[in-house]
């Protein structure tokens, strides 16, 4: 039996064979899966940014120039001052140094200092009094503000002994999208594509707006936990919705464009960082404007393929109406069942000829179904006469099959009484329905949708992530795509996080990291990161250029990654699937700060490291099927037949 598959890939081109609406449709949720999240990770790079630091001076001398302590006061070596430790000043003994100086040089000491003291003099009776050994900072840190005004780690002091802190941060950040990712997988594909994509944004935008008000940095680190819950999932719910809604010929743009409004909006992120440089105001910008995410509870439908595979044709036959609707295109009611018809009638004929089914020329195929709904009656059908035909249809199927057991000759044991009996209670029961019907007054609508309902085959309704390893195929597959989801998830937020470590301008790197990725969705080469690990650390700009080209090679596989992933899978698991691999995934996450902070022992060896794990995954890529020109699996029996025969080294088959 059909597991609509290829009916709802052939729906879905008719509905979007023009008109505007479905492309507005698909840009808006990508959009939604790109701008908002892309803000969401990666606005923490600039909120927990640590600029440079040193031991700040004694209340007493704070009058004194930054610059001119920090030299006088902090070791240097390699022309790297010493964020934690600095030589004590006694302040007590440096003003009677100053005092005795003046005098002796017979100054008037009734000026407030430092007005009558020259440099020369401070410097002197600093170097003066001073240890003779740093020390831990006593009396805080001053911050360097060429880059920014005030982040969370210069209002917490969080540096030196606390500097573990961001990065736990970030680590915690990811905790929440692990369970994030199961939860809201297992809502989308239980509940729904549209009321997951719905909570998620009721819940994430005040999140989002409250972590500009935290109170503390615990606080803050709560709240981002919480905003955690929302990535990836955030990214990839409406993805797949976007997948599921679009015809074939246009889901591997559903990558590309996601991908490159997610560099859009990196790249956006820079410049408001940019232009603000204060963390608090930077919370804002980018948490308030997604208030109008609220305006999605009007426009957003549900999946049609996730309602065929909850058993609701109906359903999901009158979004595809819509749909179509607004694009100016009219379907008839019941145009889902007549494709459903036709398929199967071609599938019978080809079976019975001894060929397994194959996809056709869609050009060809739409043209055909076009002109076979084109000729269905225009009047409704009495569908309540149609069940009443059933029944009776029913009836006489059980008193032939009554009869036809005594063949042979013997005694029946249904006598004419029972059959006449079995006949009147049927009868009873077919007049007692239509009595109900007229007093409760049924709508045809409901009665349709359980008629067409009825039709749905292998739903899978109770689909469960068990599934995914009791088939071998589906298995073998979803272990694959996650040590890979792992290995480009690893290389691109590190990479990302690993901006400050450049040893360029903050926000020149970041946005160069997101401007790269425009057109990384046309060219990829992993090996970019290796090589940093060859270049000098007196040439940043070299290491920036390759660092930038890794990144622009992980991004272009994100692209392509989601779009595979999302073709691999079916539908009636795709998004629990795509769930459980990203909280393997978001483990793997949990390391990128860490991978980062290697670069005190060797600025390259987070490069290293990322470039040693994309290769791996990069091979391992090998070993999956192709899904170009192939329709979207809708069940588990389809998941597990697609790719199970594919060999490394065959080539793409082409469409007849």
């Amino acid at each position: 039996m059909s597991s609509w598959t290829r009916e709802l890939d052939e729906a879905s081109i008719l509905a979007t064979k023009q008109g505007w609406w479905h492309v507005l449709l698909f840009y808006l949720l990508c959009g939604l899966a790109a701008i908002p999240t892309s803000f969401l990770v990666f606005s923490q790079v600039f909120t927990n940014a640590t600029p440079g630091h040193w031991c700040a001076p004694p209340p007493e001398l704070r009058v004194l120039e930054d610059e001119l302590y920090r030299n006088l006061t902090v070791p240097e070596q390699h022309g790297v001052f010493d964020s934690c430790k600095a030589y004590s000043v006694d302040t007590r003994e440096f003003f009677v140094y100053l005092e005795r100086f003046n005098r002796s040089q017979d100054v008037n000491t009734n000026e407030s200092f430092p007005f009558n003291v020259s440099t020369s003099v401070i410097t002197e009776a600093i170097l003066a009094v001073r240890s003779d050994e740093a020390k831990k900072c006593e009396n805080g840190w001053s911050f360097s503000t060429e880059l920014y005004k005030r982040t969370l780690v210069t209002q917490y002091l969080l540096v030196c002994d606390a500097d573990w802190l961001p990065r736990t941060s970030n680590a915690l950040f990811w905790v929440g999208s692990i369970f994030g990712n199961l939860f809201f997988g297992w809502m989308s594909d239980r509940y729904g594509r549209r009321p997951t994509i719905l909570l998620m944004i009721i819940l994430q935008v005040p999140l989002s707006i409250a972590t500009s008000f935290p109170g503390n940095y615990w606080i803050y680190v709560v709240l981002r936990i919480f905003c955690g819950l929302f990535f990836p999932a955030l990214y990839q719910l409406p993805f797949i919705l976007a997948l599921e809604l679009m015809p074939p010929a246009q889901r591997t743009n559903a990558g590309i464009v996601v991908g490159m409004l997610f560099a859009s909006g990196m790249c956006l992120l820079a410049l408001l960082a940019y232009v603000l440089r204060d963390w608090f105001y930077l919370s804002l910008a980018t948490s308030l404007p997604f208030l109008l995410l609220f305006g999605y509870v009007f426009i957003l439908p549900e999946s049609p393929r996730w309602l065929v595979g909850r058993g609701r044709i109906a359903d999901a036959e009158k979004v595809l109406i819509s749909i179509a609707k607004r694009n100016g295109i009219t379907l008839p009611r019941g145009f889902l069942l007549e494709l459903h018809k036709t398929i199967k009638e071609e599938d019978d004929l080809e079976l019975s000829n001894g060929r397994m089914p194959k996809i056709r020329r869609t050009s060809l195929r739409e043209e055909y179904i076009e002109r076979r709904i084109s000729n269905m009656p225009s009047f409704k059908p009495d569908f309540k006469r149609i069940a009443e035909i059933n029944e009776e249809l029913n009836e006489n199927s059980l008193l032939n099959a009554n009869d036809n057991k005594n063949d042979d000759g013997s005694e029946s044991q249904a006598s004419n009484n029972e059959k006449s009996i079995i006949l009147q209670m049927s009868t009873l029961r077919r007049k007692s329905i239509q009595i109900v019907n007229r007093l409760i007054s049924i709508e045809d609508d409901d009665f349709e949708n359980k008629i067409m309902d009825d039709q749905n085959s292998e739903g899978d309704c109770e689909a469960s992530l068990l599934d995914i390893f009791r088939y071998p195929n589906i298995r073998k597959k979803f272990l694959i795509l996650t040590f890979n989801w792992v290995a480009v998830g690893v290389a691109y937020n590190s990479l990302s996080y690993n901006t400050p470590n450049l040893g360029v301008d903050d926000y020149l790197a970041f946005f160069i990291g997101g401007a790269v990725e425009l057109p990384s969705y046309f060219i990829a080469w992993r090996i970019a990161c290796v090589c940093c690990g060859l270049v000098p650390e007196d040439l940043p700009w070299v290491t920036v250029s390759l660092a930038m080209l890794g990144r622009l090679s992980a991004a272009a596989c994100f692209a392509v990654f989601y779009v595979q992933i999302g073709e691999l899978l079916p539908t009636v698991l795709r998004a629990q699937a795509m769930g459980a691999s990203s909280f393997i995934a978001g483990v793997g996450l949990l390391a990128c700060p860490y991978i980062v902070y290697l670069a005190v022992i060797f600025k390259a060896l987070p490069l290293l490291i990322i470039g040693v794990l994309s290769i791996a995954a990069g091979f391992t890529s090998l070993f999956l099927p192709e899904t170009l020109n192939q329709p979207l699996p809708q069940t588990l029996g389809d998941g597990e037949l697609f790719g199970r025969d594919f060999k490394i080294l065959s080539c793409v088959q082409e469409e007849e």
